[in-house]
Formats: structure tokens, C-alpha cells, sequence
């Protein structure tokens, strides 16, 4: 491990069990205001996709405007917001630690904070309890395991529960609500079925047409053929993410000139593999997408909702399934799975006519959505929205 990588998790870590904790506890004299709203990220240095549509909600805002690393806003309903975002990844320890430090100043006196992912100085003290901390997890479904149900996904070094403090976790579905609170170690109660907001915006008629619109003036050369959508995760430790190879060129070859094969890998990778044929983001690539060959991500969920044939490309898949092991059996899936790299072109050509399509899969597609998504409707971010609302009432 690099020594200086390593001297920064170190740094973090002392910050995270001393420092933070005690400035939070400077700070945290006075009331609550409960129209205080924080919107925190340690992933990104501007406000997530993730996050995008309860901020919208919550300000009224229907245009999309430049974005700040630290923005303060007036809110519908009485609230204001404020956004604290950095990437810790690729800023230095100086940057990092301010970045904490604020946070935990807006912390101590936020009726709301509203999260995304693993964000670490939320659970590095005890909050007051009439701070509640909202997590809009970044994944719908429940697919492969996560959090503290695997190995690869929380430091060894961590003591404590990095998902701790959280008051509200949303899920796409009420069968998620038990992995969810098992990968969390959360009381089930806190982890409640009313959608996953970032979805809502997929059953906008004009959000889909803009996205053809954006992919097409992208890639003219795209008119008139079919697309193929190539977007795997990653193996491995977040930190250290290995890549499943295939040869796109091949499969290009083999499918001929009526398709357009495109790729878009998971972040972790983009750095380290640089493989990506398209810049687009991957939820903007749905609605021209004819089919999607995923593996184990849970971007699958989210792409069904637009009733497109999916191919499941799993060459490795007993070595996942030992390595971190499945919320669901594959065989629930509705796609076809593929084991061989050669067999790609026929499956896609197959799924695209939807040869094997009948009274039995749609059923089984119905199945599934109804199990795994019937809370992404198009109102999840009403009903967070409505949560807030009551919670500051009480």
C-alpha cells in the first residue's frame, strides 16, 4: 500500500473518532432549526444525480442551474438548504478535513441531512436526536450484497457503524427492506419501501425525449441503427476495482453495421480503465437503448422500468457468488444469461426480437418489477418530501 495513501486514511480516521466529535460538540449549542436542510456528499465535488430530485422538489427548482460546492437556497414549505460536497478520494488531507469540519458546524444545528452514500462524518458522532439524517441510497433493488453482508465493502480499520445515525433509508420495494437493514445493521423500521427518487424523473415524457435528443446530436451516426449498451460494475474493493474484459470491437464486428455498441463502466473504474466509447451518463442512455448487457449491477432495476430486454454477460459468476454473494437468485432475473463471450451476438440479436418473449416471460417480467420496484411509481420524492414535512411537525 502506498505510504501516503496510507498516512491519509490514518489522518481521516483520528479525525473521524476525535476531531469531529469534539468540534461537533462545540457547535451544537443552541436549537435545532428544523427548516435546516443539508444536502452532503464525500464522493463528488458537486451535488449528486442521486440527489438532484429531491433538491429540485424541495426548491421549486424545474431548470437545471451551474452548481456550487457550497451553495445555500431558500426552500418551499419555510426550509432553506445547504450543499456541502467534495470528492475525499482525489483531495488533499487539508481540503478533506475543512470539508468535515464545516459540515459538522451545519450538522450540530440541521433539522435535516440528506445523504447518498457511505458519508462517514455523519456517523462520527452521536447526533442530536432531532437531527434526522435522510440516506437516498445510490442503488435500487437488492441484488448483490453490500455493506456490512460482505467483505469488500467496509474498512477493516473503521470501528463503529459507518451507516450509524441514519434515521431514513429509501428502498424500491418493501422485499429490500430486510437486506437493506442486514447490509446497514439498521433497525428495519428505518428502512421503508416508498421509492427511490432519482427514478421519478424516467416516467417524464419530455426527460426521455431530451435524452434522445442529447444522444443523437451526440452521435449522429447512431440514426437508424440499433444500440447495444455494454455497463458492467466492478470485481473487487471499491478502492482497488478490477474490470471483466470484453472485446467490443469483436462483438462490433459480429453484430454488423445495424447496431452501434457503446459502454459506459462503473465510476470506480472510469480512472484506472478509461474503457468508456461514450460520454453520455448511463440513465440518460435508457430511452435509446434497444438492449442492455449488464452482470451484477443494480442498474438493471432501473433500466426495466422502461420494458427493454436485458442480457446478464456473467462469465464469473460462481467466482462472484463465493466472493460476495447474492440478495436474489439470478434465475428471478428477467434476462438472458450469458456465460460465453461468443454466444453475445446471438443473445443480443435474440433479445432485440424478442424471440423468446411470450405469455411466460412478460409474466415473469411483471413478476419481478412488482417484487423489486414497485415503489419507483414516479413519486418517490413526494413521499420523502411528505416525511420531511411530518417529521418537522412532530
Amino acid at each position: 500500500m502506498d505510504w501516503k495513501f496510507a498516512l491519509k486514511q490514518y489522518c481521516k480516521m483520528v479525525a473521524q473518532n476525535c476531531v469531529l466529535p469534539f468540534y461537533y460538540g462545540l457547535c451544537r449549542r443552541g436549537r435545532v432549526a428544523s427548516s435546516l436542510v443539508v444536502f452532503a456528499d464525500a464522493h463528488h465535488n458537486s451535488r449528486p444525480g442521486n440527489m438532484d430530485a429531491l433538491y429540485a422538489y424541495l426548491t421549486g427548482e424545474t431548470e437545471h442551474r451551474e452548481r456550487k460546492e457550497t451553495k445555500e437556497a431558500g426552500l418551499q414549505g419555510g426550509f432553506r438548504v445547504v450543499e456541502l460536497y467534495l470528492d475525499y478520494q482525489n483531495a488533499s488531507f487539508g481540503a478533506v478535513l475543512r470539508h468535515m469540519l464545516r459540515f459538522m458546524k451545519w450538522y450540530a444545528r440541521a433539522g435535516y441531512v440528506v445523504i447518498c452514500d457511505n458519508f462517514l462524518p455523519a456517523a462520527s458522532c452521536r447526533k442530536r436526536k432531532e437531527t434526522r439524517v435522510i440516506q437516498l441510497w445510490h442503488a435500487c433493488g437488492a441484488y448483490k450484497k453490500f455493506g456490512y453482508d460482505t467483505e469488500d465493502d467496509i474498512p477493516k480499520n473503521y470501528h463503529g457503524n459507518v451507516f450509524r445515525n441514519i434515521d431514513l433509508v429509501t428502498v424500491s420495494a418493501a422485499s429490500c427492506v430486510r437486506p437493506f437493514a442486514s447490509a446497514m445493521q439498521l433497525p428495519e423500521s428505518c428502512v421503508r419501501p416508498i421509492g427511490v427518487c432519482r427514478t421519478d424523473v424516467y416516467f417524464r415524457r419530455d426527460w426521455q425525449e431530451d435524452c434522445r435528443r442529447e444522444f443523437y446530436q451526440a452521435y449522429p451516426q447512431a440514426r437508424g441503427k440499433k444500440i447495444a449498451l455494454w455497463a458492467p460494475t466492478f470485481r473487487g474493493k471499491a478502492g482497488e476495482p478490477e474490470l471483466l474484459e470484453l472485446d467490443l470491437k469483436r462483438l462490433q464486428d459480429a453484430l454488423g453495421e445495424d447496431w452501434l455498441v457503446l459502454t459506459r463502466v462503473h465510476p470506480h473504474m472510469m480512472k484506472k480503465y478509461g474503457k468508456d466509447n461514450c460520454s453520455i451518463v448511463t440513465e440518460r442512455l435508457f430511452p435509446v437503448t434497444d438492449v442492455l448487457i449488464g452482470d451484477y449491477s443494480s442498474l438493471i432495476f432501473e433500466y426495466l422500468l422502461f420494458g427493454k430486454p436485458l442480457i446478464l454477460y456473467v462469465p464469473d459468476l460462481e467466482r462472484y457468488k463465493e466472493q460476495r454473494g447474492f440478495y436474489l437468485g439470478l434465475e428471478e432475473i428477467p434476462g438472458r444469461l450469458v456465460r460465453r463471450e461468443e454466444e453475445l451476438p446471438e443473445a443480443i440479436a435474440r433479445a432485440a426480437a424478442r424471440h423468446m418473449d411470450g405469455e411466460e416471460e412478460e409474466e415473469k417480467r411483471k413478476t419481478f418489477m412488482e417484487r423489486y420496484m414497485s415503489g419507483c411509481d414516479g413519486h418517490a420524492t413526494e413521499r420523502v418530501a411528505a416525511y420531511m414535512e411530518g417529521e418537522r411537525k412532530k
